[in-house]
C-alpha cells in the first residue's frame, strides 16, 4: 500500500491519528522525503536534520533502557536472592525442629533398652531381642544395636536386632568403647568411614549399650533438594554430606548447632544461586521487553512536546517575571512563618518549664514560689506577644519600636531569659558587663532574641567541651557599643562563615538555619550591624551605634 500525503489546513505536514508514535515518526519522514522528491518546500539539509534527532532519540532511548533495565534486573535479582535466603531460614528451621525429634527419640530408645538391659543378667536375652527388631524396623536410620559386658580387659559383644537372631562374640576392649564412669553417662562417636555414629550408655557397671545412627538417613539425605548441600558434622567429624556441587556466583549458608548434650551434632544447610535462578527468564524477557517500549515511547513522547513547550516558554517569559515578583513575597512570607515557630519556641519553652515548677510549688505549698512561676509566665506571655508583634511590623514595614535603654540592663534581662537553661546544661558564663555604659537606641525585645539565640548557639556548639564556656562582653567604642559572645568550642567551620547569616542554611542536624539571619535583620532595624570569626571558638560581635531618639 503506498504512502499517501496527510496535508493540514496550511499546507504542512502531519501524522495520521492513532499510529504508535514509532511508526509516526517514520512515516513522517518518510512523507517529507517524499514531499521533497516532488517539489515540495522541505530542504535536503531540513531532512537530514529530521534524521539526525531521530538518531540522537534512539541512541537517548537506548542508553536509558540499558540503565533502567540494569537496575530492574539487579532488583529483580535481589528479590529472588532474598526470597531464596527466606526459603533457607524456613528449611533450615524445619531441619532443626526435624533433628531435634529425632535426637530425641535416640534418648528414649537408649532409656527403654537400657531398662531391658538392666532387667537381662543373661545375654543373648530374647527380651532385648525383641525390642531391637522393632526398632530397627521401625527406624530405619538405626542400623545396629549392640550390648558389650566388660570383664578384666575383655569384651563380650551381643548384637540385637538382625533377622537370624542375637550375635555374641568375645573380644578385646577396643579404643572404640569410651570411658564412661556413672551409670547413665552418655558419649557419642563418630564411626570413620561409615556415615554413621554410635551413641554409647553405661547401663549398670560393666555394661554398656550402643546405638549405630545412619547420619544419611537421619538427614533424608535422598531428599535434599538441587540448589541446597547440606553438612552434618559431631566433634569435627564429618558425617554426612550431600546436595548440590555445581557452581554458583551467589550462597547463603545457615549453621544450626543442636543443644542435645548427648548428641552435639552441628549441621551446616549451604543454598546455591546461579545466574537463572536469580534472573529467571520467564520473568526477566517480559520486563526487558515491556521497559524497552515504555522507554522508547516515553523518549517519543518527551521529543514530541519538547518543541511544544519551547514555543509556549517564549509566550510566557512576560508571565513568569510577574509570578516570579510574586513568588518572592511568597517566600518572603514563607521564611517569616518559620521564623515565627522558631522565635516563638523559647518562650514556649520557658513558660513550659515555669508552669512545671509553678505545679511542684503548689504541691508543696510554697505560695512565694508559686507566684514568682506565675510573674515568669506572665513575662513570657507578653514577651511572645512583643514577639509576633515584632514579626508583624517586620512584614509589613513598619519601623521598629526603638528606645533609649542602658545596655547593662538589656544584657542582664536578656541573660535571666536564658540562664536558668545555661546552668542546666552546666555552661559557665563569664559577663565582662563594665558599669556606666551608655543607653543605646533598641528594641528591646529583639535585642533580647538576638542576645538569646547568640548564647543558645554558644551552648550548643561547647557541648561536649571538657570545660565548656561563654564569655559575653560588652565594651564602649569611638561611635558605639560592642557586644562580643564568644565560646571555646570547635569554632565555624572555614567554608560555613561566610553563609551563616544565610536563611535556611545550618550546620546542626536538628537545625532550620533561621536563627542568625533573623538576628542580623533584627540587629540591622536597629541601624546596627552582627558579624562573626573564629577566636579559639566562635566570636559574635553586635555593633550597635549610640543615636538619640528623634
Amino acid at each position: 500500500m503506498p504512502i499517501s500525503r496527510v496535508l493540514s489546513g496550511n499546507g504542512s505536514l502531519t501524522t495520521p491519528v492513532g499510529l504508535p508514535i514509532a511508526v509516526s515518526r517514520l512515516m513522517s519522514i518518510a512523507l517529507m522525503l517524499e514531499q521533497s522528491n516532488t517539489g515540495g518546500c522541505l530542504t535536503t539539509s531540513y531532512v537530514m536534520r529530521r534524521f539526525l534527532n531521530e538518531k540522537h532519540s534512539l541512541a537517548k532511548a537506548a542508553i536509558i533502557w540499558i540503565a533502567i533495565s540494569s537496575l530492574s534486573v539487579l532488583a529483580l535479582a535481589a528479590f529472588e536472592y532474598r526470597s531464596g535466603v527466606q526459603e533457607l531460614s524456613d528449611k533450615a528451621s524445619a531441619t532443626e525442629t526435624l533433628l531435634a525429634e529425632r535426637l530425641a527419640q535416640h534418648d528414649a530408645h537408649l532409656s527403654a533398652l537400657g531398662a531391658v538391659v538392666r532387667m537381662s543378667p543373661a545375654e543373648p536375652s530374647p527380651s532385648i531381642q525383641g525390642l531391637s527388631e522393632n526398632i530397627l524396623t521401625r527406624y530405619p536410620r538405626i542400623v545396629d544395636i549392640a550390648t558389650f559386658r566388660l570383664d578384666a580387659g575383655a569384651a563380650r559383644m551381643v548384637r540385637y536386632g538382625q533377622a537370624g537372631g542375637a550375635e555374641a562374640k568375645d573380644m578385646r576392649l577396643l579404643d572404640e568403647l569410651p570411658k564412661l564412669s556413672n551409670v547413665g553417662d552418655i558419649a557419642a562417636r563418630a564411626v570413620v568411614g561409615e556415615h554413621a555414629y554410635d551413641l554409647f550408655k553405661l547401663v549398670e557397671p560393666g555394661r554398656i549399650l550402643r546405638l549405630r545412627i545412619d547420619a544419611n538417613a537421619l538427614l533424608d539425605g535422598d531428599k535434599t533438594p538441587q540448589d541446597y548441600s547440606t553438612k552434618l558434622t559431631l566433634n569435627n567429624e564429618t558425617l554426612a554430606l550431600h546436595g548440590a556441587t555445581q557452581s554458583a556466583i551467589l550462597a547463603a549458608t545457615a549453621s544450626i548447632i543442636m543443644t542435645s548434650h548427648t548428641q552435639p551434632l552441628e549441621m551446616e544447610i549451604r543454598r546455591k544461586f546461579g545466574v537463572g535462578e536469580l534472573v529467571p527468564l520467564r520473568l526477566a524477557i517480559p520486563l526487558i521487553a515491556g521497559l524497552a517500549a515504555i522507554t522508547w515511547l516515553a523518549v517519543s513522547y518527551q521529543e514530541t512536546q519538547a518543541e511544544r513547550r519551547r514555543q509556549e516558554k517564549r509566550a510566557a517569559l512576560l508571565k513568569q517575571e510577574a509570578t516570579l515578583a510574586h513568588a518572592g513575597r511568597v517566600n518572603a512570607l514563607g521564611e517569616m512563618a518559620s521564623g515565627i515557630a522558631h522565635e516563638l519556641a523559647q518562650p514556649v519553652a520557658a513558660m513550659l518549664s515555669q508552669s512545671q515548677a509553678a505545679r511542684r510549688a503548689l504541691n508543696m505549698g510554697r505560695q512565694d514560689i508559686l507566684e514568682k512561676a506565675l510573674d515568669a509566665n506572665i513575662r513570657e506571655a507578653k514577651r511572645a506577644g512583643d514577639i509576633l508583634g515584632r514579626m508583624r511590623a517586620y512584614i509589613s514595614g513598619a519601623p521598629a519600636d526603638i528606645r533609649m535603654v542602658p545596655l547593662s540592663e538589656a544584657i542582664a534581662e536578656a541573660m535571666r531569659l536564658i540562664e536558668g537553661d545555661i546552668k542546666a546544661r552546666g555552661v559557665a558564663v563569664d559577663m565582662i558587663v563594665p558599669l556606666g555604659l551608655p543607653a543605646v537606641p533598641i528594641d528591646v525585645v529583639s535585642f533580647q532574641q538576638v542576645i538569646h539565640n547568640l548564647v543558645r548557639n554558644a551552648a550548643d556548639a561547647v557541648a561536649g567541651c571538657s570545660s565548656p564556656l561563654i564569655t559575653l562582653e560588652a565594651r564602649r567604642e569611638r561611635d558605639g557599643v560592642a557586644i562580643l559572645v564568644a565560646d571555646n568550642g570547635p569554632g565555624i567551620e572555614t567554608g560555613s562563615l561566610h553563609r551563616i547569616f544565610e536563611p535556611f542554611f545550618t550546620t546542626k542536624a536538628d537545625g532550620m538555619g533561621l536563627g542568625l539571619p533573623l538576628s542580623s535583620r533584627l540587629i540591622e532595624r536597629m541601624d546596627g550591624s552582627l558579624e562573626a570569626h573564629n577566636d579559639n571558638g566562635a566570636t559574635f560581635i553586635i555593633r550597635l551605634p549610640l543615636g538619640e531618639l528623634s
